[in-house]
């Protein structure tokens, strides 16, 4: 694994291009048959099938107030496993929870993603389970 790789560099400009909004050059990076595998107990969990529903998906994370910071990202030819601290701060709440991303990539772009929270309560908080 290699923090230097190609594909945690293709991840890191991803997480940077999620935060400014700039869904057209996310297009670039993330393939139009995307799957994430979102777990929990709250609204948004599932299976997210295809880019446009990811976006979709995406469109949804701004009224949750919804915060994405790397720890520490690393790759191979085929993978990026991203460590990250996801939060949510909103009127009546404030959540935080540190989560390791597993993800398949394939020719520079993102085709799958795996979360697993650190602490599943702060998980659902996030995405507002009650």
């Amino acid at each position: 694994m290699d923090m230097d790789h190609p594909n945690a560099v293709v991840y890191k400009k991803t997480a940077e291009l999620f935060r400014s909004g700039d869904r057209k050059a996310l297009q670039e990076l993330i393939d139009e048959e995307v799957v994430w595998h979102v777990p929990g107990d709250h609204q948004m969990a599932g299976d997210i099938r295809g880019r446009t529903a990811l976006f979709e998906w995406f469109g949804k994370l701004g009224d949750l107030g919804f915060r994405l910071s790397e720890h520490d990202v690393f790759a191979s030819d085929e993978h990026v496993c991203a460590l990250s601290i996801m939060s949510a701060e909103r009127p009546g709440l404030r959540a935080e929870t540190r989560v390791v991303s597993i993800f398949h990539y394939r020719n520079g772009r993102q085709l799958e993603r795996w979360f697993y929270p650190e602490d599943r309560s702060e998980w659902n908080r996030i995405f507002g389970a009650p």
